[in-house]
């Protein structure tokens, strides 16, 4: 047995549906390389996210706890100073942190010091980068900021450039192959020095579902791409609003292509893991894969993520491998969830009792066979939609823009208790509708499940109220926000200045 602390990767991958992955039960092959670890690893089957969004599921990633406790519900909130994340707590143990993702969203703009990282590069944070590399990400940040020249730059580009080749150079611009090179190369440093923790978030299958061409022809098989499925993704705001009507056959064309960003996905993980294998890399190393969240693709008329608490959101891949720890083929049935990893990594390597003392922790570790897993519940929500002015030229979104939503899940039942009233009972074992809501016929469960909803979130904060979701903007964070309409709402609110 090696005695050096094992080497701890960290893959998210950034919308990712668990009802795609061939581990669990697709037969499309989309996941080879995946489905492969989950066959030497432990398969979570019943894992959970716990946020509909990137910043609200990734922070809750990296503490252990849930939103109503971290407070970053959305990208535009502050959090508390004292945060003690998972990242940070490796470091106190002697790791050298790394991370490499292709956006900002860890850690959220203006709290790096509280991530632990020796090196970070992402477009905005950039820990421990050189001067002249920040300096440069200074200047395209501030160009960024200049909303009449974005703006104009934009109205040109789109105006004679095709949507093929928008979503192209976007996605070129986001492709995560430089990001596992980057960890790759951060682990092969360190062989003989600091454990290492490796971070990415691969915004694969996150939009643009657009990865090189050759993965799309695998799944389209020669079909061509219906362009209004190129619309629909620059436009989701417009989808979701019901411009494009019913659009069937290009919403079929849009989960195609998602398919195929997430064999893109899949691809880029079994290169990077076969040349850690090269380098005997692998033996004396945790490897977390998991989503943040998963995605809608019409359901309910949505697209893309938040805004919602339906299963197709929640219901993540998760899949940790151990060779030292773990058996091979391993599976759990009870219901787990993204707070657990946090525990569940400091089970791995001993030291899960010292973390409990230096943070709150709202997850349990996988591994511990005392918890009463059979009556485990989760609480997961999702809050009213930030700015939603920015929103006015949508009025079908705009019109349930303050709705929030809040929900309890067992193993055998989800209840949902929104805002505006509309509240629903479901079994897990039916698919969500109006129709299968058994919100009367079982009046008893339910009162049971909100008291139930109602005791997690008051255990956390005492003056709990669940229909008040109060959001807090960080100045911090509102400083970096390029995106127009997002800037003008921010400046009407006395956020930022023009």
């Amino acid at each position: 047995m090696n005695n050096r602390k094992p080497n701890i990767i960290f893959i998210i991958m950034d919308s990712a549906r668990q009802d795609m992955f061939g581990c669990y039960g697709s037969n499309e092959g989309l996941t080879p390389n995946l489905d492969l670890f989950a066959g030497k690893g432990l398969l979570l089957r019943n894992f959970y996210a716990a946020g509909c969004g990137s910043a609200q599921a990734h922070v809750s990633a990296f503490t252990g706890q849930h939103s109503a406790r971290h407070k970053m519900a959305h990208n535009f909130c502050e959090l508390d100073n004292d945060l003690i994340t998972m990242s940070l707590l490796l470091k106190r143990l002697g790791y050298k942190a790394f991370g490499h993702t292709k956006f900002s969203i860890v850690p959220p703009s203006g709290y790096g010091e509280l991530f632990g990282f020796e090196e970070l590069i992402d477009p905005g944070t950039r820990i421990g980068e050189t001067k002249t590399a920040f300096t440069k990400t200074k200047i395209k940040q501030l160009f960024k900021s200049d909303t009449i020249l974005r703006r104009f730059l934009k109205g040109a580009f789109t105006k004679y450039v095709s949507n093929d080749m928008i979503l192209r150079n976007t996605a070129n611009t986001v492709d995560g192959k430089s990001s596992l090179d980057y960890l790759f190369n951060k682990i092969k440093e360190n062989k003989d020095k600091s454990p290492v923790f490796a971070y990415t978030t691969l915004l694969h299958p996150h939009t643009p579902y657009y990865p090189p061409r050759r993965f799309l022809d695998k799944v389209f098989k020669g079909k061509k791409i219906n362009s209004v499925a190129h619309d629909i993704q620059l436009n989701v705001y417009r989808y979701v609003n019901g411009d494009f009507g019913e659009a069937r056959d290009a919403i079929e064309d849009v989960r195609k292509c998602y398919k195929a960003n997430l064999l893109y996905a899949d691809y880029l993980i079994g290169e990077f893991v076969d040349k850690l294998e090269a380098e005997s890399l692998m033996e004396n190393t945790i490897c977390i894969f998991m989503a943040d969240h998963g995605e809608l693709l019409g359901e309910d008329g949505l697209l893309s993520h938040g805004a919602s608490v339906r299963e197709e959101l929640f219901n993540i891949p998760g899949i940790i491998y151990s060779p030292e720890k773990i058996e091979h083929g391993l599976a759990i049935n009870h219901l787990t969830s993204v707070l657990d990893i946090f525990p569940s990594i400091f089970d791995l390597i001993g030291q899960e009792e010292w973390a409990r003392k230096q943070t709150a922790l709202d997850g349990i570790s996988v591994f511990d066979s005392e918890y009463d897993w059979k009556n485990r519940f989760l609480i997961v929500d999702s809050p009213p939609l930030p700015l939603p002015e920015r929103l006015k030229k949508y009025p079908n979104i705009l019109k349930n823009a303050h709705v929030f939503s809040r929900a309890i899940r067992t193993l055998s039942y989800k209840y949902i208790w929104q805002s505006n009233g509309d509240n629903y009972l479901f079994s897990t074992e039916d698919k969500e509708s109006s129709g299968s809501n058994l919100l009367h016929h079982k009046e008893e469960l339910v009162n049971k499940l909100h008291k139930d909803m109602i005791g997690f979130y008051t255990s956390i904060n005492p003056g709990f109220k669940i229909d008040e979701y109060p959001l807090s903007l960080s100045k911090s964070t509102t400083e970096k926000m390029t995106d127009p309409s997002v800037r003008d709402e921010l400046i009407k609110l006395g956020y930022l200045e023009r």
